[in-house]
């Protein structure tokens, strides 16, 4: 099983994204052209899947850094 962890598009380019993940950042495909910057996603694959409201991704993340979501 994997933990899905939202990330933050920082900008785009074309067809390729950089988002951001707080310790580290990757490029990913964007195959759909309703992402912006600032938006937080859930990458697969190298291939931005879902866009994640930004309180869900907040709390996500506060999970995730609290140790609470294992």
């Amino acid at each position: 099983m994997c933990l899905a962890y939202p990330g933050k598009i920082l900008k785009i380019s074309k067809d390729m994204a950089t988002i951001d993940y707080d310790t580290e950042k990757r490029k990913a495909k964007i195959v759909e052209r309703k992402y912006r910057p600032g938006d937080y996603v859930i990458v697969q694959g190298r291939i931005v899947i879902e866009k994640v409201n930004k309180k869900a991704a907040e709390r996500w993340l506060e999970m995730i850094h609290s140790g609470k979501a294992c």
